[in-house]
């Protein structure tokens, strides 16, 4: 009789280690899954950080590249101004800022900078030519201003 209850209660014991056994492994079963679950949410997290990193650089990259393209034009567009005012000055024979400034307004938007080339251009934006078929260089275009009646009063004869 004292076997049969010591091997009950050996029997009790297991089947209450078996049932907190199995009862530990589901807690810890749920904290895993939680824990993957946090995991995932994370890993979600990075990788819209990321694009939005790669994002960010790729429009600061674009910015900057703007940026200086910009001011590459503008030190285009000055030295341009500079060199039209030399060739105007060449012409005229004197030094007239108030008169060139107001030439410079008329004609600005027909001299281009394209492909590190002046260029002249009509107001269709096609470039002009000489009377000989040769595209029109600044000398030309100075001189064509010189003959014209509207631009040429800004020039002395």
């Amino acid at each position: 009789m004292e076997s049969d209850k010591i091997q009950n209660q050996e029997e009790l014991d297991y089947k209450a280690l078996l049932t907190n056994a199995k009862l530990a492994l589901k807690v810890e079963y749920q904290k895993s899954a939680a824990l993957m679950s946090q995991l995932q949410i994370i890993k979600t997290q990075l990788e819209q950080v990321q694009a939005e990193n790669k994002i960010l650089r790729e429009n600061i990259s674009e910015d900057i590249v703007k940026h200086f393209e910009a001011r590459t034009q503008a030190a285009e567009a000055r030295s341009l101004k500079t060199e039209v005012r030399q060739k105007f000055l060449e012409a005229n024979g004197c030094k007239d800022d108030e008169s060139f400034d107001t030439l410079w307004e008329s004609i600005k938007h027909q001299i281009q900078i394209k492909d590190g080339e002046v260029r002249i251009v009509a107001q269709n934006g096609t470039p002009k030519f000489t009377f000989k078929g040769n595209m029109m260089t600044l000398r030309d275009f100075i001189q064509s201003l010189k003959e014209n009646p509207m631009s040429g009063k800004f020039f002395l004869n």
